[in-house]
């Protein structure tokens, strides 16, 4: 019978949340012995859209918890997610920071004073440079199918911390094609405390070890700052918001995922349901009509996808009430903006 153990979710008032998962190691909770070094810190994931950034996380916390989408710039907050690893030298606690997703890193996108024209965007830059400081190592994922060493010394210049990269999606490459590859960033090797290659969506315990044995090695030498049981400080309402917006992407196509936010409503849990509201805003009254479909047809698939998805989160029953609603220009207006959740740049 697999070993499971407890994981519980950071929230706000009455709103806890627990489930179960496959433990990453099965002496989480073990005392510690003399010998063992206790470290743990903070670990911001930064790469391009559409990197595998969230995939290589939901790999790593093993939960659907992170928002994955084939479609580019997903991911619009951060989100911060616990993972415990122990071995016989080392007791960890690696808290990973989820960022939006990067296209270059230079100093006229770092003005966060100029004017953006879509103050979306400017947030969700503003997120991932605020990751950059607000860490002690980095998580440089890069693809290996993607010709990105001149974005990595973008990322040299601006990153003053720790860093390791990975290489994800090595399965899109040829093996000689992945050598020329490694080759080019090993010019850069005096930089980086590792280069690990590795495909996240068929992420081996091999490589995950790895992986998580490099982070916790160079993390600082403290206790943990968080139980070993929660497995996010994120609220609840964001995670079940990511998990509709996930839904969103993959079943609308054109802008409307790009033109489109959740804001959840009321979250309502018992011993075996879990009662959501939420409303798709829109910026535009077609959209909406698109996203309701004839008769209701596309509310209702969406709908079905986006419970089933709360569901693996929650581990038990979701009744999910979806309401469409066009707010114009909600996504270039910071007050509309921070009703939705999205903190003000000032």
């Amino acid at each position: 019978m697999p070993f499971f153990e407890k994981r519980t979710f950071y929230c706000n008032n009455s709103e806890t949340f627990t489930f179960q998962r496959k433990s990453l190691q099965q002496t989480t909770n073990r005392p510690q012995t003399d010998h063992k070094q206790t470290r743990s810190g903070f670990v911001s994931v930064i790469g391009k859209p559409n990197a595998g950034k969230s995939t290589l996380l939901n790999q790593l916390i093993q939960s659907p918890l992170a928002l994955v989408s084939q479609k580019a710039n997903a991911t619009r907050k951060r989100m911060d997610f616990i993972v415990p690893f122990e071995n016989e030298r080392i007791d960890s606690q690696i808290i990973f920071i989820d960022t939006p997703g990067l296209s270059l890193i230079t100093e006229k996108d770092s003005n966060l004073q100029t004017k953006s024209r879509h103050t979306l965007n400017q947030y969700m830059t503003h997120e991932a440079y605020r990751a950059l400081g607000d860490c002690d190592m980095c998580l440089f994922v890069v693809a290996a199918n993607a010709n990105d060493i001149v974005f990595y010394t973008e990322f040299l210049r601006k990153c003053t911390k720790p860093h390791i990269i990975v290489l994800n999606k090595i399965d899109k490459v040829q093996h000689h094609q992945l050598l020329a590859c490694i080759r080019q960033y090993q010019k850069f090797q005096q930089h980086y405390l590792a280069l690990i290659p590795l495909c996240a969506i068929k992420l081996q315990t091999r490589q995950k070890d790895s992986l998580l044995l490099e982070i916790a090695s160079a993390l600082p030498i403290h206790p943990h700052f968080y139980d070993d049981s929660l497995a996010s400080t994120t609220l609840l309402r964001d995670i079940y918001k990511e998990a509709i917006r996930e839904a969103i992407f993959e079943r609308m196509n054109d802008e409307i995922p790009y033109q489109s936010d959740v804001r959840i409503l009321t979250v309502t849990e018992k011993a075996r349901l879990v009662s959501i509201s939420a409303q798709i805003i829109t910026e535009k009254d077609s959209q909406k009509s698109m996203c309701i479909g004839k008769n209701g047809a596309t509310i209702k698939a969406l709908g079905k996808l986006a419970r089933i998805k709360c569901e693996n989160i929650a581990n038990k029953k979701v009744f999910l009430s979806l309401q469409v609603q066009t707010v114009r220009g909600w996504s270039k207006d910071t007050k509309k903006l921070a009703q939705m959740g999205y903190r003000r740049i000032e």
